[in-house]
């Protein structure tokens, strides 16, 4: 069993038990993320299957444990939520990762943009309020350097 197959048994293991408010189990779970995750995968299907699934744990993970902390720790959420739009931006520019791997990424980080920015406009304090304007334009700046891959895709 590699470390993928592994971690996504332990990933798996926190949501049958079915308790999401044990969240400190889930983030050493994801902070154990292997780095094999996000790094170009083998090139048959059972393993593209295999990683994106786990990426969907790890980013469903990540996104729980972000509403866990929301109001408690806005800024501890707001990092586990900035995480995963930095790893996906990593997946899907790399050169090596397959066609299928960065489609998926790519409509993931649309998704969490939007996460982003419902975080941020959700916030009391007017800092938060730039910062949404900041992602707005640097999501448009990474997006417009992948050369409208997501449209193509």
């Amino acid at each position: 069993m590699d470390d993928i197959q592994l971690w996504l048994a332990t990933i798996k293991a926190w949501y049958r038990d079915d308790n999401p408010n044990n969240i400190p189990p889930l983030t050493a779970i994801i902070a154990t993320t292997p780095t094999a995750l996000f790094t170009t995968s083998e090139h048959n299907n059972t393993a593209v299957n295999q990683q994106e699934e786990a990426l969907a744990y790890w980013l469903d993970g990540c996104q729980k444990i972000c509403q866990f902390y929301h109001h408690q720790q806005p800024q501890l959420a707001f990092t586990y939520i900035q995480l995963p739009y930095a790893k996906l931006q990593a997946l899907v520019c790399d050169p090596h990762q397959n066609a299928t791997t960065k489609r998926w990424g790519l409509k993931k980080l649309d998704t969490v943009i939007v996460t982003l920015l419902e975080f941020c406009q959700c916030q009391p304090q007017p800092e938060w309020l730039q910062q949404s304007q900041d992602l707005i334009d640097l999501h448009v700046t990474f997006m417009a350097a992948q050369q409208h891959l997501n449209l193509r895709y």
